[in-house]
């Protein structure tokens, strides 16, 4: 079985988020995606993220008209930070006939060095980068391990999490930006 696993903060989960899954679902023809927000990133030590299970409850909420993604707690991890080489250690020995891909926004290219155990990760994991319109693809020519990952190219959409998060704090509508069923949630969540 062919699963994406789209991990993150989703400091709020937010329509770019599915619409990128809705691209890798359909462009690698998967059969699940699995949203797997972290329970402690460890390269977001500094910005505030509400609970678990507040993002949990939003992702799922945001997900119900989509039978073909769901919300995961794979990486509920309070206590200690969650490195992506543990998670895809323990899916890879959980769930052996499972096939899987993890999705990236192509942001994140040149961070991958920074990540634990990240040269285990390119030869261990199948990553796919979607493009995003403010990244610089200059930086990407010198990256060795730039052929190990697969590309997706989709209609970019101009939508961030920290956007989100300063518009509710200026006082200004996310209308469009977020799934409408979750826009009230998110509002009082993140005032």
């Amino acid at each position: 079985m062919r699963t994406g696993l789209l991990g993150g903060a989703f400091n709020p989960i937010h329509n770019g988020h599915i619409a990128l899954a809705k691209a890798v679902y359909k462009e690698l023809n998967l059969d699940k995606i699995w949203f797997l927000p972290s329970g402690n990133h460890p390269l977001k030590k500094n910005i505030e993220i509400i609970s678990f299970d507040k993002r949990f409850k939003l992702i799922d909420s945001a997900l119900k008209n989509y039978p073909q993604f769901e919300v995961s707690e794979l990486d509920r991890n309070y206590e200690n930070l969650s490195y992506t080489d543990e998670l895809m250690k323990r899916l890879i020995k959980d769930f052996p006939s499972k096939e899987f891909f993890f999705i990236l926004g192509a942001d994140i290219i040149a961070e991958l060095p920074l990540w634990h155990n990240w040269q285990w990760l390119l030869d261990n994991v199948n990553f796919v980068v979607v493009n995003r319109p403010e990244v610089d693809r200059s930086k990407w020519k010198n990256l060795e391990y730039l052929k190990k990952l697969t590309l997706i190219e989709m209609k970019p959409i101009d939508v961030s999490s920290s956007m989100i998060r300063e518009k509710i704090k200026r006082g200004e509508s996310i209308s469009r930006l977020v799934p409408e069923e979750i826009e009230k949630d998110i509002c009082r969540l993140y005032s």
